[in-house]
């Protein structure tokens, strides 16, 4: 592990458990993500800076990863305190800036979509008030700047290159430096869990949404293929083995899928249906990252042509093979 690169721990009140903060204590001096929007991870912040020999106001900039509340939920204290630039990938932007708009605009495209896959109301009732909940651990900012993709940025006394990561969320960054070899992940890539591909609304109404998983795989790939040798990920230890990892993870899916097909050759299911056989014990604030994981394979499973969908009566349902197309959120948004 690089010395100039800090990380700090925070604790967080969701079952993934404590979220990483990287310090790069060089000129300028750099903040990489900064935990939800609580007390003791305020205090757990700056006990962190004090610890590196680092004031407030040395902070230049902070980069933000990707717009979920464990990992910018407390921005707009930090940069009050420290002046410092907020770098966001531009797909974040309107999501760090109005979190609160965003998960309304979120909340009216789920709700049909989530029945047409067959999710129960009392179901839905919990994802929409988990949902809800989430927003009592961020609030907005007023300016960022958005980042090109791309870029190389001097940070913490180091070039960077600003790396596309979208799946687990759109607006996902990471941080590459091609001399160390170190990446900063965010939740790209995790080493104990599979980060999970969330499904997210159109980015504009009527819009395409994003096939989540689609678009993760691609971007595992590409970091797989890149001279990775430490990874500093949003949560979880630092580790090394990138490539590998990557591997491992992809036949995970591929595994998934092939479960999935099988079920779906016994006869058509809904996503709701999939989920209950996927995860027949699940506690209250894993329905949504059900239902994404679901989706995700069977929007990789549709990409290949191995399924279809149809729908009866409202509900989409999952079959193999084509299917007849059905003009719906299932496939447009």
């Amino acid at each position: 592990m690089n010395a100039a690169i800090r990380p700090i721990s925070l604790t967080t009140p969701f079952p993934v458990g404590a979220v990483n903060a990287f310090l790069l204590r060089e000129d300028p001096v750099t903040l990489v993500d900064v935990g939800p929007k609580l007390p003791d991870v305020w205090e757990g912040l700056a006990d962190g800076l004090r610890k590196a020999g680092c004031e407030w106001r040395d902070i230049e900039f902070v980069v933000v990863t990707h717009p979920h509340v464990d990992h910018h939920g407390l921005l707009p204290r930090v940069l009050e305190a420290s002046g410092a630039t907020a770098l966001v990938h531009p797909d974040a932007e309107r999501r760090v800036l109005t979190p609160r708009l965003a998960a309304e605009s979120d909340a009216m495209y789920f709700e049909p979509f989530l029945t047409a896959s067959g999710v129960p109301e009392e179901i839905r009732a919990l994802i929409a008030e988990h949902q809800r909940l989430l927003q009592e651990y961020v609030d907005g900012v007023d300016e960022v700047k958005t980042v090109e993709i791309g870029a190389r940025l001097e940070l913490g006394g180091r070039e960077w290159r600003v790396l596309d990561t979208p799946g687990h969320s759109s607006g996902h960054l990471s941080l590459f430096d091609e001399e160390e070899g170190d990446l900063i992940a965010g939740d790209h890539l995790l080493p104990h869990i599979s980060s999970n591909a969330l499904l997210e609304a159109p980015r504009h109404p009527g819009g395409e949404r994003a096939r989540s998983l689609i678009v993760y795989m691609e971007a595992l790939k590409m970091v797989a293929a890149l001279p990775v040798k430490t990874v500093y990920p949003g949560h979880g230890e630092v580790f090394t083995g990138a490539a590998e990892l990557v591997e491992r993870r992809l036949r995970g899916y591929e595994r998934r899928c092939s479960q999935l097909l099988g079920w779906l050759g016994e006869r058509p299911h809904t996503v709701f249906e999939l989920v209950r056989r996927m995860f027949p014990r699940l506690s209250r604030g894993n329905w949504f990252l059900a239902v994404s994981e679901i989706v995700g394979h069977l929007d990789v499973l549709q990409a290949q042509g191995q399924v279809g969908i149809e729908e009866r009566r409202g509900l989409w349902y999952y079959r193999v093979g084509p299917g007849r197309e059905v003009r719906s959120a299932a496939q447009s948004g």
